[in-house]
């Protein structure tokens, strides 16, 4: 089942478009990485999503409530974890308060620092406090606006872990610009840039749809290596780590048995025969780059 649907949404700012034709869709109780270089148009997007702009064009489909936390928080910090949870109870009409509160705190692994003013709390756990307001009331939807990028190792990680948890109990969509938040614990990926889709799909489709494993061989010497070049001419070869290394693209599927031909027949000398999948990031890269 589909959680969010948009369709053909646009955003303009004083003729500039922040958000250009943009579609894609994301599944029910899936974890969805929204990436893009800063100014993509991630957080209008979102925005947009949540209702609090109005948008040029489109159309947005979203299944049951929705839930929007921005990259920074607004928490009063002379509250504890536990009556700001209780404050956004009270604002939202929940029933069973203190059950709520206490079920959320462990949830977001702030049962030990409940009466603990948020003032004195950590850029994670502030994050923590910030997603357990935005899940307490059981959203169907989740927008996290680049809960990571301001935290250090420890927060990062803490964050990430309680997305672990989270999954399959709501729709989460994170939007980030750092490329191994999202191999983490996405299970779709939507690159954006200049407010424009350029690329969706889990990331071992991207992977195989926009690049090929790469091979990379090391061998005894330059001397090998030239012997190598001459017989197989590899496409698009250059040398790295070395004279004595050649790291090139496979190609089709036959190529790696295509490449041990060569060598026996040829009796070239290697040390090392490695077959490097394609990263994320080099998509990102190729992709944004264009």
């Amino acid at each position: 089942m589909i959680a969010i649907k948009i369709s053909g949404l646009s955003k303009s700012y004083g003729g500039k478009k922040a958000v250009d034709n943009l579609s894609f869709e994301v599944a029910e109780n899936s974890i969805c990485g929204f990436l893009g270089p800063n100014g993509a148009g991630k957080t209008t997007t979102f925005k947009l999503m949540a209702n609090l702009l109005d948008a040029d064009a489109g159309e947005i489909e979203i299944v049951g409530d929705l839930r929007f936390l921005q990259d920074v928080p607004e928490l009063y910090g002379y509250m504890s974890a536990y009556e700001y949870l209780k404050f956004i109870c009270d604002l939202n009409n929940l029933g069973s308060i203190d059950s709520k509160i206490r079920e959320t705190l462990a949830v977001v692994g702030l049962s030990d620092a409940k009466n603990k003013r948020i003032s004195s709390f950590s850029r994670g756990m502030k994050q923590r406090i910030g997603i357990a307001a935005s899940i307490i009331s059981k959203p169907k939807v989740l927008l996290l606006d680049e809960p990571i990028s301001a935290l250090d190792p420890i927060g990062r990680k803490e964050v990430f872990d309680l997305l672990a948890k989270l999954r399959g109990k709501m729709t989460i969509m994170f939007s980030t610009h750092i490329i191994d938040d999202i191999e983490r614990v996405s299970d779709k990926v939507i690159i954006i840039n200049h407010g424009k889709k350029i690329a969706d799909g889990t990331v071992d489709e991207l992977k195989g749809r926009y690049l090929t494993n790469m091979v990379e061989l090391k061998f005894v010497s330059e001397k090998e290596m030239l012997r190598f070049k001459k017989v197989f001419k590899p496409v698009d070869a250059s040398s790295e780590s070395g004279p004595d290394t050649l790291r090139f693209k496979a190609g089709d599927p036959d190529a790696e048995q295509a490449i041990f031909k060569v060598l026996v027949t040829e009796k070239i000398r290697i040390l090392s025969f490695n077959v490097v999948a394609p990263t994320l990031e080099e998509i990102f890269i190729e992709e944004v780059a264009r």
